[in-house]
């Protein structure tokens, strides 16, 4: 199980890892990153939520006594 958030990030799939990138470290919206990566805006925003998802799970993971509503056990 990945521990850092590097390591998550890098066990994301390429397409997901793609649109997180350019969305939060690149300060972009879900719309203009859709462009920039040649996606419809409803494909980036399908992708973002999928990002996010696995993340949170990774996190929730990693540390439940800090993974909130969507602690899984």
């Amino acid at each position: 199980m990945p521990t850092s958030t590097e390591e998550m990030l890098q066990s994301l799939p390429p397409q997901h890892r793609e649109i997180i990138v350019a969305t939060y470290f690149r300060r972009r919206t879900t719309g203009e990153a859709a462009k920039q990566l040649g996606l419809t805006p409803a494909t980036a925003k399908a992708r973002l939520y999928e990002a996010m998802r696995d993340l949170s799970l990774m996190v929730a993971t990693r540390t439940p006594e800090h993974a909130g509503p969507y602690r899984t056990n």
